[in-house]
């Protein structure tokens, strides 16, 4: 494995528009994936899921793992705009080193967050540029958040002044779950059902639509530790690898979608 840090797609945006690119031994012909991490849309870095990109690289990916402008600098959609400039930068091979992948279509995933941002931008993309999307605790539906976790926090999301401004038609309006139809690409969901920062409601609500549109999804629920996402493994540090059984899936997922 190989890792290329700093690679800016976004000049302007300087520490936010950069991305960290993991090649594997035989990069010629390599499926290309884009990573995106979580943080509330207005925390972390791509250090986060740093984890992510290599286990994807290990599988044989060339994995593009990148940062976006977080609420403070910008509300959305600023975040999911820097996510899809990422994604057109890998497929059009902006970085000399992404020449030699596979980068006809993406496999792009996301945690938290970044699950949300992951669905947006592989619903968003051509569906011919898109080889699947991995969703791990991603809200997929925003009006449930809203009312699972109060619209005060959507404020700043949107961008308006208080949770009165806050509505149904703009929350529906960033929510993946209004966008699928029968072009989606595969779908992989892993969620604990003990999460309660993102509730695994969202999953089961995201594979539904892409069930009931006719298009591949799989669910991996699981029992984590604690009420958060318990999908990492705390016996491992800089950077936190997931815990055996939702890495075990990711992986058999990744290896699936690259033949």
């Amino acid at each position: 494995m190989r890792r290329i840090d700093g690679i800016s797609y976004a000049p302007e945006h300087g520490f936010r528009g950069l991305g960290d690119l993991y090649l594997p031994a035989q990069p010629e012909g390599a499926p290309a994936a884009l990573v995106i991490h979580g943080g509330g849309w207005n925390a972390m870095d791509k250090s986060g899921l740093a984890g992510i990109a290599e286990l994807l690289c290990e599988q044989g990916y060339g994995a593009f793992n990148v940062n976006y402008r977080l609420l403070d600098q910008a509300p959305w959609p600023a975040c999911g705009d820097d996510c899809l400039r990422a994604a057109r930068y890998l497929l059009n091979g902006g970085h000399p080193s992404m020449a030699p992948l596979n980068r006809s279509k993406i496999l792009i995933a996301g945690a938290s967050a970044g699950g949300h941002l992951a669905l947006m931008m592989g619903l968003r993309l051509p569906p011919a540029q898109v080889r699947a999307i991995v969703c791990m605790a991603g809200p997929a539906d925003l009006v449930l958040s809203g009312e699972s976790k109060g619209l005060q926090r959507f404020a700043k999301f949107l961008g308006v002044p208080n949770e009165q401004a806050v509505t149904a038609e703009a929350l529906r309006a960033a929510s993946p779950i209004g966008l699928v139809t029968s072009q989606a690409p595969p779908l992989l969901c892993i969620h604990s059902v003990n999460d309660q920062l993102v509730v695994p409601e969202q999953s089961l609500r995201i594979s539904k639509a892409w069930i009931e549109a006719g298009v591949p999804a799989e669910l991996f629920s699981y029992r984590g530790p604690g009420e958060q996402h318990g999908f990492w493994d705390p016996e491992t540090a800089d950077p936190r690898r997931l815990l055996p059984e939702p890495a075990a899936t990711l992986a058999a997922f990744a290896r699936r979608m690259a033949r």
